[in-house]
């Protein structure tokens, strides 16, 4: 990832926020020339001392399993809010178009895992943190015996982040009543998400 410095978030917080609320990821795997990208949706979990590593599952079927048994390192990208900024909506003119966007690339190991138990708990970490926001939360055990007969076609997996790239390109460096007439332009056109990622940006780096 081309990575400036003034696009990096200074709050890693911010990262993990952005993961939960657009959890689908690409997972890419590479080995011998042979590329695979599956978009899987995946949960973000850290220990105490901030190592963070991403659970999820694929079909058994799908031929991205057997490049991950060849090779367990993979590139997992993840984007956010995104959206155009038309210079039609400036009162100044003159400034370029541009596209705003929230982007996440974690190089990972992944680990899969078939033992007794690891798939109930790969889709119940998921269900958990996908089903939280509603009044009454499914649970895998709802399904009774069926879930026993899905397990069979599902690998699930650990991936451990080895290292993290971010990009939160939301309008640094442009001056306040830009700023403004980009809010407005994207409120006006139901960019909602973009407009409040930019201005959860810039209030932060007011305050500090």
């Amino acid at each position: 990832m081309n990575n400036p410095e003034i696009f990096r978030p200074k709050h890693p917080a911010e990262i993990d926020r952005m993961v939960a609320a657009y959890p689908l990821a690409l997972v890419i795997s590479a080995v011998d020339g042979e590329i695979q990208a599956s978009p899987l949706p995946l949960v973000l979990q850290r220990d105490t001392q901030g190592e963070g590593t991403l659970i999820g599952h694929l079909s058994r079927a799908n031929p991205q399993v057997e490049l991950m048994r060849r090779n367990g390192r993979a590139l997992i990208t993840f984007s956010g809010a995104q959206g155009y900024i038309s210079s039609s909506w400036l009162r100044e003119r003159r400034y370029a178009p541009t596209w705003n966007y929230q982007a996440v690339h974690f190089t990972v190991d992944i680990t899969l895992e078939e033992h007794a138990g690891a798939i109930e708990l790969a889709l119940q970490t998921l269900v958990s943190q996908a089903d939280a926001p509603y009044p009454e939360p499914w649970s895998g055990a709802e399904m009774g015996p069926r879930l026993a007969e899905l397990a069979k076609f599902i690998v699930p997996f650990r991936a451990r982040i080895v290292a993290t790239q971010a990009q939160f390109k939301l309008g640094q460096g442009d001056p306040q009543p830009l700023l403004d007439d980009a809010y407005a332009g994207l409120e006006r056109y139901g960019k909602f998400e973009l407009a409040a990622a930019m201005r959860r940006l810039h209030a932060m780096e007011a305050s500090n």
